[in-house]
């Protein structure tokens, strides 16, 4: 139908009531307002949302790893068909794990089992996003003095795709530093540690704190991602994740940490 000739059609209609009618027909609303109590308009709509039905909400219970973690054990450690170095202490891991280095880059890749013997008490998660299909592993030197660092000691790339074949912005969902930090270990096992924000003030990040296995952790969150820092019992771990990462999954992540010696054979 057409609207243009529909709406003057309609006008005449209206206009053609008289000014009685109208007064009676609001009579008659007025009337069937009244009997509907002090909220006239109270039920308006169930009608409606009865026929619509109220929204059923599904739970199922897990005893699994939780929605968006896979286990640790399905990945492939990029680095354990290195030609593993000589020495069973740390200082000879060390030492050996070094001659492979660029002198001028301090991460020096290496197997996991390596870095488990140079750094006792090491940890990692034995859950991870199920997109991560690859890991790195590096430990990371004072070239000056051809020793560890004296925070940041080892490094883990959590890649997508073959590490190395795509730049770390598209291939690497994350990253998991770890660090030497034993004064602030024993800060917060003596309770006088700062558990606040406040100590990463000079980080252009949104802080917050949370926990990972009921010990305080804190959650850095910029536009490229977010970063957990979290203690252990012998190290400070910080693990970035990139924006896309599911909500909530870091501190999942974090607590699932079993001793690298376990899980890297």
């Amino acid at each position: 139908m057409n609207s243009a000739r529909f709406r003057p059609q309609w006008r005449r209609m209206s206009s053609s009531r008289s000014p009685a009618v109208r007064f009676f027909s609001i009579l008659v609303l007025a009337a069937a307002l009244t009997g509907c109590g002090d909220e006239p308009f109270a039920h308006v709509g169930e009608g409606a949302s009865g026929w619509i039905g109220r929204p059923t909400i599904t739970t199922t219970a897990t005893t699994g790893p939780g929605p968006g973690l896979a286990p640790v054990s399905r990945i492939d450690w990029f680095n354990q068909d290195l030609l593993p170095v000589g020495g069973t202490t740390p200082a000879e891991i060390i030492s050996g794990v070094y001659s492979r280095a660029n002198p001028s880059d301090p991460f020096v890749q290496a197997t996991p089992a390596e870095i488990a013997l140079a750094l006792p008490g090491l940890e990692f998660p034995s859950l991870l996003p199920p997109e991560v299909q690859y890991v790195t592993s590096q430990l990371v030197y004072d070239l000056n003095t051809v020793t560890l660092a004296s925070e940041e000691v080892a490094a883990f790339g959590l890649w997508t795709v073959e590490p190395y074949t795509r730049s770390r912005s598209v291939g690497q969902q994350g990253v998991l530093t770890v660090v030497s930090d034993p004064e602030g270990i024993a800060a917060l096992a003596s309770g006088t540690g700062d558990t606040s924000c406040g100590r990463y003030v000079d980080r252009d990040a949104d802080c917050t704190v949370t926990t990972v296995a009921e010990t305080p952790a804190w959650e850095l969150a910029n536009a490229i991602g977010t970063t957990l820092v979290w203690y252990g019992d012998t190290y400070r771990y910080e693990l970035f994740l990139r924006t896309g990462v599911g909500p909530g999954l870091a501190v999942q992540i974090a607590e699932s940490a079993r001793p690298l010696v376990a899980l890297a054979g």
